[in-house]
């Protein structure tokens, strides 16, 4: 016998009892044994980016704050527009307070942003329609001057 039938012979011997003996070699299977678990770490992954996301975000809005009041303060001490108070020889300066039903309203200021005239009163800005002390409500912003409407009566702050 020549080595190619002996190849051939053995090859067939072997597909004879491959199918012969199936019964024999056949396991049955579970539907997906890995899927589940597969399944799980990627909803685990998918939660962790999404805490992630979430953090970056708070990072994120935290930063845009705190770089929208330094502006804001940057806009409120470098103004060249404010009105500067009253100047008294000696340099102390004196600032004109009205007591109204036993609140002080202190003008120190008056400006002029992109069209918006905006004042100085009790170290806080404020525009036409803001409150102040939950009583007073600003009317009116002029030149040099800011009008209150305190309950019904109405307050005229000069600088």
């Amino acid at each position: 016998m020549s080595l190619i039938q002996q190849a051939l012979e053995k090859t067939k011997r072997m597909q004879e009892t491959r199918t012969t003996n199936p019964s024999s070699t056949s396991r049955t299977y579970e539907r997906d044994p890995t899927g589940a678990a597969l399944e799980q770490e990627l909803i685990q992954v998918q939660q962790s980016y999404a805490k992630r996301r979430k953090l970056y975000w708070r990072v994120f809005l935290a930063l845009l704050s705190v770089c929208l009041v330094t502006g804001l303060c940057y806009l409120r001490i470098h103004n060249k527009n404010v009105t500067p108070s009253k100047a008294v020889p000696g340099g102390v300066t004196q600032v004109p307070v009205k007591i109204v039903s036993g609140y002080i309203y202190r003008l120190t200021g008056i400006t002029n942003v992109s069209g918006k005239a905006i004042a100085v009163i009790n170290n806080r800005l404020v525009g036409v329609g803001d409150v102040l002390n939950n009583r007073a409500v600003v009317t009116a912003i002029g030149e040099g001057q800011v009008r209150l409407d305190v309950q019904g009566k109405e307050i005229i702050l000069t600088m």
